[in-house]
């Protein structure tokens, strides 16, 4: 084997693993449910086979979206979302009459993206007096849709409550396999009249480059190697 020929296989093989790295096309499903939970199940209002899907509604049916009366929710999935971000969505709902609670569900399905490390971004940007708001983020290692009774192969990632605007971040170990899925789940509160904006986004620490001498590091390093060898061949003949 000379060198162009050593020199093509190298190109191909970091070819190979970059395009592995960057072969993840998720489903993204939105759903919507009125009541705290957790009956009854959340109805599908939109999803997208591309990684990105948006929705929104003025107004909709009482029995998807209970007292609000007015309903925007966006989402945004792999690959469209760079790493490490997993899935990204906001949740905006005007309530112009009685109190009640909403819960609504972003689910990302068909993840390929592996990592054990998550965090949890959660944001109440605006909150009306007496309203809550509680965001969750799960994993289900068995691609499940609207998967967020922990057990099994569901586990809750983060969990946190805003009874005004803020933030909060959350990390957690919780292994992915190699085709999972994360649900984003927003439970809103009202008392009356106003309108609430939140947000979450999910991320995951990349799995380490493994050390010279296993995976693609190897290779090269081995690659490499025998180049030098062939060429100390040539000269000493």
């Amino acid at each position: 084997m000379n060198s162009r020929m050593l020199g093509a296989l190298l190109t191909g093989i970091a070819s190979a693993f970059l395009w592995a790295s960057t072969a993840n096309s998720a489903t993204v499903t939105i759903g919507a449910a009125p009541g705290a939970g957790p009956l009854p199940a959340p109805i599908t209002v939109a999803t997208s086979a591309i990684g990105a899907t948006s929705f929104s509604c003025l107004p909709c049916a009482p029995a998807v979206w209970g007292v609000f009366n007015a309903n925007q929710i966006t989402a945004t999935g792999r690959p469209i979302d760079p790493l490490p971000n997993i899935l990204g969505s906001t949740s905006f709902q005007i309530n112009a009459g009685d109190g009640g609670t909403l819960r609504v569900f972003v689910t990302s399905q068909g993840n390929t993206d592996v990592g054990s490390l998550w965090t949890s971004s959660f944001t109440s940007n605006s909150l009306p007096t007496g309203w809550s708001v509680r965001e969750q983020t799960f994993i289900d290692t068995a691609n499940g849709l609207f998967t967020t009774t922990p057990g099994g192969t569901v586990t809750q990632l983060a969990n946190t409550l805003f009874n005004a605007a803020g933030t909060s971040t959350a990390t957690s170990l919780a292994a992915s396999g190699n085709n999972y899925s994360v649900t984003e789940l927003y439970t809103i509160t009202a008392t009356g009249t106003g309108s609430a904006l939140s947000t979450i986004t999910l991320s995951v620490a990349p799995v380490p480059i493994p050390a010279v001498g296993a995976g693609l590091p190897g290779v090269i390093a081995g690659v490499a190697g025998l180049l030098m060898w062939r060429r100390r061949r040539q000269k000493a003949a």
